[in-house]
């Protein structure tokens, strides 16, 4: 991959969100939610947190816990329905690719999974400690998780106007908030985990991609395979001398525009420039946007 100087003063920590309000043909198109809402719903989301955090000692919220809330929801609602970022722009298909493309970790699910894993081992803590000291024996712990359950259950069904007073249990039961919080958290930092490196699809179609020591060309013709698993695109080189290139596949999004890159339509993408390239493609999970690709004898 031949290293190339970056162009046009850009900076890998930029994200555009400011672009026109209207298209060329003067009408408004459909928007995208801009950073700075972004910023604004994540603070509003964050205090209430805070605040119900700080409170909850309370059985019930209050005043100032509710107007968070309130305003959270209603900022969350103002964010959709009145997006003020760039116009969304569509790559439904290989040919709409184009700009420079990035890995984005969720970190709203991150939190979540990071709380429910934090719940469930509280939970499994707390059982250990009261069976150890003698605070509980196996039966008060499974009448205890019953008697939540069948609360929670009963005020579920009744919208939550009755009161089944779960504050006065143990909570036991909530041991089994670690299993969806461990496997939303494993779903959420892959990506993060395997980042790969940021690439740009240039105006003439060639792929440049950022390395140590910036863009380089990405020259399909180094590379003896190609994996694509869902979560990165792996190029495995045809000889010492050409270093291996990953690429991020899993929550890919573009900087210029915000648009996210469907792992299908990269998958695409990366299959007809390795076609063309003399590659033989293996599509093994075409939903996920897995394949392989191999170089033929004819063109090694």
């Amino acid at each position: 991959m031949a290293d190339q100087e970056p162009c046009d003063g850009y900076q890998p920590d930029e994200i555009d969100d400011d672009m026109p309000d209207t298209g060329e043909d003067g009408s408004t198109p459909a928007r995208r939610v801009a950073g700075w809402q972004r910023a604004l719903r994540w603070v509003a989301w964050l205090t209430f947190l805070g605040l119900a955090i700080a409170h909850s000692d309370r059985e019930f919220f209050g005043p100032l816990e509710l107007v968070a809330l309130a305003t959270a929801i209603g900022i969350s609602v103002w964010c959709l329905a009145k997006p003020l970022g760039g116009p969304l722009v569509a790559m439904d298909v290989a040919a709409d690719v184009h700009g420079t493309f990035v890995s984005r970790t969720n970190w709203a699910l991150v939190l979540i999974a990071v709380a429910l894993t934090v719940g469930g081992i509280g939970a499994i803590g707390a059982i250990g400690y009261d069976l150890s000291t003698g605070r509980a024996t196996v039966h008060n712990v499974l009448a205890d998780m019953g008697t939540f359950v069948a609360g929670w259950t009963s005020e579920a069904l009744s919208g939550w106007s009755y009161d089944a007073h779960l504050e006065h249990t143990h909570a036991y039961a909530l041991f089994v908030l670690v299993v969806p919080g461990l496997l939303l958290l494993w779903w959420n930092l892959v990506p993060l985990v395997k980042r790969g490196s940021e690439f740009r699809v240039e105006p003439d179609a060639s792929i440049s991609v950022r390395g140590p020591r910036g863009w380089g060309q990405l020259l399909e013709y180094d590379y003896a395979a190609v994996t694509a698993d869902g979560t990165t695109i792996r190029f495995t080189p045809a000889g010492d001398a050409t270093p291996a290139i990953i690429l991020p596949q899993a929550r890919v999004f573009s900087r210029e525009t915000g648009t996210r890159l469907r792992s299908q339509v990269s998958a695409e993408l990366f299959q007809q420039r390795l076609t063309r390239h003399g590659f033989t493609i293996e599509v093994i999970d075409a939903k996920r946007g897995s394949f392989r690709g191999r170089r033929g004898l004819g063109a090694m």
